[in-house]
């Protein structure tokens, strides 16, 4: 899962519905609101999330596919912020389906 969120966002709620066993990347927009993904990986290692700070989404969408498998699916989300920053640097076609 490559996740970035916001700062004003209830963290530890959004947190502790997300799965324990998916890899995470995290990451954060380059906008003032945004969480640093470093702050992002130190609460979530506290709810039992494991996974590595990017400083952008691209650099953690690269890393996720790097380690992804064939059968793996990649998740991007956390904030619409996250996605739209992706959308405006990755070429997807017209259909903009993120694909593995």
């Amino acid at each position: 899962m490559v996740i970035g969120v916001m700062r004003d966002k209830d963290l530890n709620r959004m947190l502790s519905i997300l799965p324990r066993h998916a890899r995470y990347y995290f990451c954060q927009v380059d906008m003032p609101r945004a969480l640093p993904a470093t702050e992002l990986q130190q609460s979530a290692r506290k709810m039992g999330l494991q996974g590595e700070a990017y400083t952008n989404v691209s650099e953690a969408l690269q890393a996720a596919k790097h380690n992804a498998h064939t059968d793996d699916l990649i998740v991007v989300g956390g904030s619409t912020f996250v996605v739209a920053a992706l959308l405006e640097v990755e070429d997807y076609g017209t259909d903009n389906r993120l694909g593995a």
